[in-house]
């Protein structure tokens, strides 16, 4: 009998935050494709997203040192963290709670996070194509389907991600609903213009114009995403800030780029200049221009504080519900153990030859402790299964991965 393990990487135990791990989805395929052949599992899914990995797998015993190998197969020449930041969890109850978690953004040491529906249900897809969707994990998608409709009929609000850059994106997503076609500019593609520039992609938003020194920074991106922007050297910033509607600046102090000169002259619209620098010296400036709404770092925290107190009434409102329909999940999971258990409990049970008629002999012990007495058919699946009832009242099915023992105890029970 086996069980559902979890390993799971999460950006947050790196210290390198540059050097993000990901699965893309052809690589999560391969990394099912390559475990299908190489582990001895039945059913496995994969999670990936720039925060966190996730790999489920359903097993008779660990196989983290197989599963680590097939990623290095996979990542040859490419990043892969070291196998000792990816986390194993081997109780099965509290591993399926923490992805039903990640699936709903109701992980409470963030206040929620940014809910993984829709790749958890890429990632079945992608399971049931290379063969490793069995019954289980059928079942714990149909689970996931119905709780996000009741959730959503139940509760309205979904959980958001409280990071600076997601916050941006939603401001600009609100901001523009009255321009029809906007022009958005970023200047500085740091670590933090970069994730500002894939929330906003997310959202929908197409040729953004970046500012950037050179194009070094753009140097690992591949020739199909280098045509989704527009690079603009910092010499043309003049221009840039001009002939864009919303400019987001994640400049430095250090890189005392943007002069107030830029805005000293009038513009044809409105513009909106959102500062994500730690320490602006925009506003005193800037603040008092007729054409410039500025947004500062600290207005952006305003917002996020403001959803996070939202946030917290809705997980206490959401969080009882995902626990009470997990219930339901983890007794039929419980229950359909149960049934494998006695099926096979029966089979490592069988009649002694030598002995007319026939009595049960354990076939994993030498001397079993049983009483000799001569049952027939019936009176034997009777004892077997209030043995078997006897044995639960101590250890839950869910918890019995060794049908040696429990055939043996089923032996010291009579």
């Amino acid at each position: 009998m086996g069980q559902f393990r979890l390993l799971s990487f999460s950006a947050g135990f790196q210290k390198n935050q540059e050097n993000s791990f990901l699965l893309t989805q052809a690589e999560s395929r391969e990394l099912l494709e390559e475990v299908r052949q190489c582990c001895d599992l039945s059913e496995a899914l994969v999670v990936s997203t720039p925060e966190r990995t996730e790999i489920l797998y359903y097993s008779a015993g660990p196989q983290e040192d197989e599963i680590y190998a097939a990623l290095r197969k996979i990542k040859t020449g490419l990043y892969l963290p070291e196998k000792n930041v990816f986390q194993q969890n081997c109780n099965e109850e509290s591993a399926l709670t923490h992805l039903s978690e990640l699936c709903f953004g109701v992980q409470a040491t963030t206040y929620g996070a940014l809910p993984l529906y829709p790749q958890f249900l890429e990632a079945f897809d992608l399971s049931g194509q290379a063969g490793l969707k069995g019954t289980l994990l059928s079942e714990w998608e149909g689970f996931l389907q119905r709780t996000d409709a009741y959730l959503s009929k139940e509760v309205s609000y979904q959980a958001p991600s409280f990071s600076v850059s997601f916050t941006v994106a939603d401001m600009v997503a609100e901001l523009v609903k009255k321009i029809k076609q906007p022009k958005i500019a970023i200047l500085g593609f740091n670590a933090m213009g970069k994730k500002v520039y894939q929330n906003l992609r997310s959202r929908g938003f197409e040729r953004i114009v970046i500012v950037e020194k050179s194009i070094q920074p753009f140097g690992n991106l591949r020739g199909s995403e280098l045509k989704q922007f527009i690079y603009e050297p910092f010499e043309q910033l003049s221009n840039v800030i001009r002939e864009n509607d919303i400019l987001i600046s994640t400049l430095e102090n250090g890189e005392d780029l943007i002069v107030t000169d830029y805005f000293n002259t009038s513009f044809s619209s409105v513009k909106i200049l959102i500062d994500l620098a730690v320490k602006s010296e925009l506003i005193h400036s800037l603040q008092s221009h007729s054409q410039v709404v500025f947004f500062e770092l600290a207005d952006i925290y305003q917002v996020i504080e403001g959803k996070m107190e939202i946030n917290k009434s809705w997980l206490k409102k959401v969080k009882p519900l995902l626990v009470q329909q997990s219930k339901h999940f983890f007794h039929w999971l419980d229950k359909k153990k149960a049934e494998e258990i006695l099926e096979e409990a029966k089979a490592l049970l069988m009649p002694g030859e030598e002995l007319e008629p026939p009595f049960p002999k354990v076939i994993t012990v030498q001397k079993p402790r049983v009483k000799k007495e001569i049952l027939s058919d019936q009176g034997y699946k009777q004892v077997l299964e209030k043995s078997i009832d006897k044995i639960r009242n101590h250890t839950p099915y869910k918890d019995l991965v060794s049908y040696q023992r429990l055939v043996n105890e089923f032996f010291l029970y009579n």
